[in-house]
């Protein structure tokens, strides 16, 4: 259910205290992690940084993914506060974290040379305004990387494994955690996401690079988008 404006920080906190993440990225079906991995990999690789890099991820959640960052100097944003306390006892000092809103971001204009953003524009209000943001604090010369779910073929292969009998493939009894079986839109997701919204949105601001589709290109169920500043 779509949350008010005004309610929109306590209505997120209280998904991020109920859905670990811990338990999505290690969930116990191999298929499930293989795909996220995936997603990670090509994620940090299309951002190509380099050890001088000043890095920012919008919405790093736990630091799941600037935990596997290796170089760079790193900092990770977050509107919950209880996101950015996992993600320091993940990271230690490996990164700046701060709680805050990618709508308005604490940072002077082309202040990073790469920028990441994953699996963060469905779960939020205004992704028009957190895209604009990250045209302001990007340098000219700057990469962008960012993820999205593909959520109709999601939503449809849900469907399939649940009808068919096969719900275990989506909450084995050992995870302990129900979301992956569950409309994405009745949980944490408050848009419908598509590579054709996603190109319309980032198109105002920036050129597309490249796009990958995750794990592969006739299933994707993520897609992996580099941005460049457009000329």
């Amino acid at each position: 259910m779509r949350p008010l404006p005004g309610d929109f920080e306590k209505w997120n906190e209280e998904h991020a205290i109920k859905h670990d993440l811990d338990k999505f990225y290690n969930h116990p079906n191999r298929l499930f992690r293989f795909i996220e991995n995936k997603r990670i990999k090509v994620l940090i690789q299309e951002a190509d940084i380099r050890d001088s890099d000043s890095v920012l991820e919008i919405g790093c959640g736990a630091g799941h993914i600037l935990e596997r960052i290796p170089n760079g100097r790193l900092t990770g944003i977050d509107i919950s506060p209880v996101q950015i306390s996992r993600a320091e006892k993940r990271l230690g000092n490996k990164a700046r974290l701060m709680v805050a809103k990618g709508e308005n971001l604490p940072f002077e204009d082309k202040f990073f040379d790469r920028i990441l953003c994953t699996e963060v524009f469905e779960h939020v209000l205004e992704p028009d305004a957190i895209i604009a943001e990250m045209m302001r604090v990007l340098k000219d010369n700057g990469i962008i990387s960012l993820s999205i779910p593909n959520e109709n073929l999601i939503m449809f292969t849900k469907n399939v494994l649940l009808n068919s009998g096969f719900r275990r493939v989506l909450e084995p009894k050992e995870s302990r955690w129900d979301l992956a079986a569950k409309n994405n839109l009745d949980e944490w997701h408050i848009h419908n996401y598509s590579l054709k919204l996603i190109k319309k949105q980032v198109n105002k601001f920036f050129d597309i690079s490249s796009i990958h589709r995750i794990p592969y290109f006739f299933i994707p169920f993520r897609y992996v988008l580099k941005l460049v500043k457009a000329i």
